[in-house]
């Protein structure tokens, strides 16, 4: 298993694909800044939101076009949605965590 990751701190998003061409999976893992961010306005959510979206997206290749198709194979589509999912558990964690005063 080949591993890649990108730091900066806080949130991670984490995703496993598995190649076409039968080789081992691949594990890539984000890391997404979220201390310069107030959670509790709407701006700093929608700046996280982004955040995600841009992070989830490059783990996933899903900015990566494949040979003749701007569709995302079901892989990625995959991919997105449990980085996605990921993400707001861990995000969910974080706010609870700040919430309780940790």
């Amino acid at each position: 298993m080949k591993t890649l990751t990108l730091a900066a701190a806080a949130l991670g998003l984490v995703c496993t694909t598995a190649p076409a061409f039968a080789e081992p999976l691949e594990h890539m893992s984000l890391r997404v800044e979220i201390s310069d961010i107030n959670l509790a306005t709407a701006a700093g959510q929608k700046t996280l939101d982004n955040r995600i979206e841009r992070a989830a997206r490059t783990v996933c290749r899903a900015d990566s076009p494949t040979t003749g198709s701007r569709i995302l194979t079901h892989e990625r589509s995959e991919c997105l949605a449990k980085a996605r999912a990921d993400a707001r558990q861990q995000v969910a964690a974080i706010t609870g965590d700040r919430q309780r005063g940790g």
